[in-house]
């Protein structure tokens, strides 16, 4: 079903219940209005009934029709006129019932419409009741438009709350029906929000509302897409990785190889030549040189291929980080103190995790010892749990600000999070403590046992 469909049934089904509603209403008000007009009207024929008595019938039943022109005076059943009764000296015997004074709504009503406001207005003359037996009454009835403005400010007063009941009705419908119509969007953007997180696997059930279905059909139609695009990039990632860890054995091999043997015999040329010109300190001089830049030479290769191929590359990954650690430990001048905990066994490891744990360990030493002016850094590795292993460093210096930024600005962070992700885990940054000028900072990296083995593979 379409929403515009759906959302025009329940209004025009709510409209008809209204409708019947104020029908309903509305008949009820006409029968009370009749009623009241049907009371007004009989007592008006009781009025003049009572006069009429009161001048001609008998003598005694003077003071009765005066009680009874009393009563109906009082009563507020008379509509439309209003009676004074007064005898031949002019003393009041019935006085027209006293009008409450007009209420807020019955002023702003009057302010309103200045038409309905009625006055007062005496007959054409007072009626002169005289008796056989010499008594006079003198009647004045008077139009009295009180009754016909309260029922007029009833009538406004009712349709004004009818039309509120039914605006509230309809926003109350409207708000109903939409809510009911848009319920479908609440797993959708939930939907939206785990493709966020690049989780593709989730998919939306059929929806009832032809327009909600197309969305959620097209919704998982895009996660299939991107979950395949994804597996793709990530295998196309691991074998990037691959490649370079390939790339720097091959030339790890080849300085090993060729450039160390040729500084192996620089410097055995340099101690010869030192020794066989012993009687020409110049040239000796030169030598030692010559023997000096060799060995820094030296060293510098052997950093180099340190850093592109840890020695013993098939040994454990607990040997590997354990050289590692131990290589930034006899630096000259380094005052960081380094912790290391590995718990994990190298069977349960895939042959392209270890060099990915391996290297991480080795960039997040490197950003350590350039930009977090530490004093303690620990890195540890341990089994999550039966299937998982979970890879954790932190330290105590100076933090980052921003994890996106530090990520633009170099390809420590964001090469590690490629690793990372390549093996279908995730990379979580943030501080490693609770301390505004000195944060720390905390790495964490979690690969299950799906996504390592199936690095392995």
């Amino acid at each position: 079903m379409q929403i515009s469909r759906y959302l025009m049934l329940r209004i025009a089904a709510l409209s008809l219940a209204i409708l019947a509603a104020a029908l309903a209403l509305a008949l009820w008000r006409a029968q009370v209005d009749v009623r009241r007009e049907e009371v007004g009207a009989a007592q008006t024929a009781r009025l003049f009934e009572r006069l009429y008595a009161l001048e001609n019938g008998p003598r005694a039943d003077v003071d009765a029709n005066i009680a009874a022109l009393e009563r109906i005076a009082a009563s507020g059943d008379l509509r439309h006129v209003r009676l004074e009764l007064r005898d031949a000296l002019g003393h009041v015997l019935v006085a027209p019932r006293a009008a409450p004074p007009p209420g807020v709504l019955q002023r702003a009503f009057a302010r309103l419409a200045p038409g309905v406001r009625g006055e007062h207005r005496e007959a054409s003359g007072p009626w002169t009741l005289r008796r056989d037996d010499g008594q006079v009454f003198v009647a004045t009835v008077a139009l009295d438009p009180a009754s016909e403005q309260r029922e007029a400010l009833d009538n406004l007063l009712g349709m004004l709350g009818l039309l509120a009941g039914f605006a509230l009705a309809v926003l109350v419908a409207v708000y109903w029906a939409l809510k009911r119509a848009l319920a479908p969007l609440q797993p959708i953007l939930g939907a939206i929000a785990r493709y966020e997180r690049n989780d593709f696997e989730h998919r939306l059930p059929p929806q009832r509302l032809r327009e909600m279905d197309a969305i959620a059909r097209a919704l998982n139609h895009l996660a299939a897409a991107l979950g395949q695009a994804q597996e793709q990039r990530r295998r196309l990632s691991l074998k990037l990785l691959t490649t370079q860890e390939d790339e720097r054995a091959r030339l790890a091999r080849e300085l090993h190889d060729e450039f160390g043997q040729a500084l192996t015999a620089m410097r055995a040329d340099a101690l010869w030549l030192t020794h066989r010109t012993a009687a020409q300190p110049d040239v000796q001089k030169v030598a030692h040189e010559f023997a000096a830049h060799s060995e820094r030479l030296h060293l510098g290769v052997r950093d180099l291929l340190r850093e592109l191929r840890p020695r013993g590359a098939r040994a454990p990954l607990r040997r590997l980080l354990e050289d590692l650690v131990a290589s930034w430990r006899e630096r000259p001048e380094q005052a960081v103190r380094i912790e290391l905990a590995c718990g994990v066994d190298d069977s349960r490891l895939g042959d392209e995790l270890v060099p990915t744990l391996y290297r991480l360990t080795q960039e997040a030493l490197t950003n350590a010892m350039r930009h977090a002016q530490a004093t303690r850094i620990r890195i540890e590795l341990e089994s999550a749990d039966a299937d998982a292993v979970e890879w954790r460093y932190e330290d105590d210096g100076v933090g980052i600000e921003s994890v996106e930024g530090a990520a633009q600005r170099g390809n420590g962070l964001a090469g590690m999070r490629e690793r990372v992700w390549a093996h279908g885990g995730d990379l979580r940054i943030g501080p490693s403590r609770a301390d505004a000028t000195r944060p720390g900072l905390r790495l964490v990296a979690r690969f299950d046992g799906g996504a390592h083995a199936q690095a392995g593979s």
